[in-house]
């Protein structure tokens, strides 16, 4: 678990350069203003070569924070 949620912070590092590490936890699309639909885009593509699986857009359509992003790829 800690290593799907260190991988992720790794993709919110690429895709959110100014992000604090501190805040990765508590990052979501309504209090990272630099999260628009780009930069979900970006991020989604980035989780799926951090994780090397092919992305399900759909499946994390309604993940909009680290941790939606984390539960979906915990398979929750």
């Amino acid at each position: 678990m800690d290593d799907i949620r260190d991988k992720l912070a790794r993709c919110f590092a690429r895709a959110f350069p100014k992000l604090d590490p501190s805040q990765y936890a508590t990052a979501s699309a309504q209090n990272v203003s630099e999260w628009d639909s780009i930069a979900q885009l970006t991020l989604l593509a980035l989780i799926g070569e951090e994780f090397g699986r092919e992305m399900d857009f759909e499946e994390f359509e309604g993940a909009t924070s680290f941790e939606a992003l984390a539960q979906v790829l915990q398979g929750q």
